[in-house]
Parts: structure tokens; C-alpha cells; sequence
């Protein structure tokens, strides 16, 4: 009985330990911020380690590397991505070309 005993305990202070160990979530915002740096237009959130990317960013390839860089953070969970892409600008259209159709005057018809 007391091997039990010690057996639960001891697993009781090894769950208290690992969860005191994790970094808070005002480390892992610090953390988060600092590596998105480098995508402007980008804010996160950290909640209990979900990290919430908010912002607009100009294409895909630049949503996908701010998700990656905030994957790869010690105590980030998970990483919901809220990011939108602008839409892309069309380019204007083309001038358009001169009437060159002959005009008739109806005065010189007749």
C-alpha cells in the first residue's frame, strides 16, 4: 500500500513539475513577436500556448512563412492562421486603339 502511495505521489510531482516548467504565455508573445519581425502587417495573440496570427500580408508565400516561423517557438501549442492575403491588383487595361472606321456624311451622300 504505501509503494502505491509513494507510486502517486511521485507521479503527482512529476505533472506539477513539467507543468511549472512550460514557459508562460507572455515569454512565448515575446518570443512570437521577435521572430515576426521579419513579416510586417502580422500581430499574434497567445492564449495558454494557441498563438492567434492576425493581419494582411501581399501573398500566399508570405502567410505561410509567418505560420512556420511561429510553429517552431518553445511553449507554442498550436498556431491559428487569420492572416489574409490582398487581392491581387489587375493590371490596367490596355489603351484603346484609335476608330480608324471611315465615317460617311450624310450630307455627301445625297
Amino acid at each position: 500500500m504505501k509503494c502505491k502511495t509513494f507510486l502517486m505521489a511521485g507521479m503527482m510531482f512529476l505533472a506539477v513539475c513539467l507543468f511549472a516548467c512550460s514557459p508562460s504565455d507572455s515569454s512565448v508573445q515575446q518570443s512570437v513577436n521577435e521572430k515576426l519581425t521579419a513579416s510586417p502587417g502580422v500581430t499574434a495573440e497567445v492564449k495558454e500556448g494557441v498563438v492567434t496570427l492576425n493581419g494582411e500580408v501581399a501573398d500566399d508565400a508570405a502567410k505561410v512563412a509567418a505560420e512556420d516561423a511561429v510553429k517552431g517557438v518553445s511553449g507554442v501549442k498550436s498556431v491559428t492562421n487569420n492572416i489574409m492575403v490582398q487581392a491581387a491588383v489587375p493590371p490596367p487595361p490596355p489603351p484603346a486603339a484609335p476608330d480608324t472606321t471611315i465615317k460617311v456624311d450624310s450630307a455627301a451622300t445625297k
